[in-house]
């Protein structure tokens, strides 16, 4: 049977290589069948990551790791079955990827079913081996909003958490025992994170008109809420000593509040005792309209090893990051200048942050680093090519990110000494 495997040599070839195909000729097809990415992750305790490539529909999860980075195909789903794969994870030892397949539910509390089957799909939990073997059904994801899925490993690789149902779900990866109900809480459990030593599990338990953050601990089942109040607590991360739990409070909902015109949304950062609940707020936004709680507050705060944490903040005018001092004190600008900083991600000694920015190019990202404690941030890559979505692998040695130009695709790199390398993958799909 024919293959699609030389249309998609040819494609990388032209948008690699735009003016030799010009003299060959290529396809409007070539061009637009070429594969994309998503997902980029990599593992805690090995060098190896993992990501997403759509491939005319057809979505599979791949692995590359030191020291070639030659890459592979984990699942092999067939066909466009309009069924996204999404929350892609790899075990801390990177011998598993975890990942969630299938579209958020409706209010009907069922899943999309583009292909019109009588039996129709679930969204689901899974875990498979990256050297082979078939996926593994954990449990039934179903959450019911844009981008809920949130899988989330424990620090020792055995077990997965995730909320579905207005509840919190783990399960064993091996598969072996069926997936248990952690909490019957009022209003929706969502936003799990395991302490780093990995005996607790702190989390958002949103109750409509404001929110706490608890703290579970699977075995007794027992919960500690830090500081609850009123307001809306949310975005919980552990200090590398899982010790504390900083989050972001809001105030509470105002009913009836009229959409215009638009009024400031205040915020502030707090960190807690995970043992006694205790807090402390350590920084304060004002209450101009730039104060206001930034579209990438959640995914930019870190924890890091250096004993700071760090934010971003629109308070200048532009999405830049600061560092604070968990006893407290003055935030720290780390970023300055006229640009905006996205794709926030811990380094892997956790004591500086890759990032994407359009510094000094304003039409185009790039990668960047700068330690929590400050200095001139270093530029990882530069010129006419796009970078986002950073990612450390454990050994520290290799970064790995999403990258593209004006005349080719969307595909996954890794940076070296020279600039960007593309981990080349072979996608075979049957016509």
């Amino acid at each position: 049977m024919k293959t699609a495997f030389h249309s998609f040599v040819v494609t990388l070839g032209c948008v690699l290589l735009p003016a030799a195909c010009l003299a060959e000729g290529f396809t409007v097809e070539q061009v637009l069948s070429a594969p994309f990415p998503s997902g980029l992750t990599s593992a805690s305790h090995a060098p190896r990551v993992a990501w997403v490539f759509d491939n005319k529909g057809e979505r599979n999860i791949w692995v590359a790791g030191s020291p070639e980075f030659v890459p592979r195909q984990v699942t092999h789903y067939k066909g466009d079955d309009g069924q996204p794969i999404v929350s892609v994870r790899l075990t801390p030892d990177g011998k598993t990827v975890v990942y969630a397949r299938g579209s958020e539910v409706n209010k009907a509390g069922t899943s999309a079913n583009p292909q019109n089957l009588t039996k129709i799909p679930k969204q689901q939990a899974w875990a498979a081996d990256v050297n082979g073997g078939q996926p593994r059904l954990l449990g039934d994801v179903g959450c019911d909003k844009e981008e809920c899925e949130d899988l989330q490993i424990s620090p020792d690789g055995k077990n997965v958490v995730w909320p579905a149902k207005k509840h919190l779900w783990i399960a064993p990866i091996d598969g072996k025992k069926k997936t248990e109900q952690l909490d019957e809480l009022p209003g929706e459990s969502d936003t799990p994170r395991w302490s780093p030593d990995g005996k607790r599990i702190a989390f958002r338990s949103d109750r409509k008109d404001h929110s706490y953050i608890g703290v579970l601990e699977p075995a007794p089942k027992k919960i500690v809420y830090l500081a609850p109040t009123t307001n809306r607590d949310a975005g919980p991360v552990w200090s590398p000593d899982s010790q504390q739990v900083a989050f972001i409070r809001q105030p509470g909902l105002e009913s009836k509040r009229p959409l215009i015109p638009e009024f400031p949304r205040p915020w502030t950062l707090w960190i807690a005792s995970a043992q006694s609940g205790e807090a402390r707020e350590l920084f304060r936004s004002g209450n101009a309209m730039e104060d206001s709680l930034p579209l990438f507050a959640f995914s930019s705060l870190q924890f890091t090893t250096a004993g700071r944490i760090i934010f971003a903040s629109e308070k200048d005018g532009r999405n830049h990051l600061y560092s604070i001092a968990t006893e407290g004190g003055a935030p720290q600008l780390l970023t300055p200048g006229d640009f905006d900083v996205e794709d926030v991600a811990l380094s892997a000694d956790k004591r500086s942050v890759l990032y994407s920015s359009n510094q000094n190019d304003v039409d185009r990202r790039h990668i960047w680093r700068v330690n929590a404690t400050g200095g001139e941030p270093q530029a990882l890559t530069r010129g006419e090519t796009i970078e986002w979505s950073p990612v450390e692998t454990s050994d520290g040695k290799t970064v790995s990110c999403l990258g593209s130009t004006a005349t080719s695709p969307a595909m996954p790199y890794r940076i070296t000494s020279s600039g960007r390398e593309l981990i080349r993958a072979v996608i075979r799909a049957e016509k």
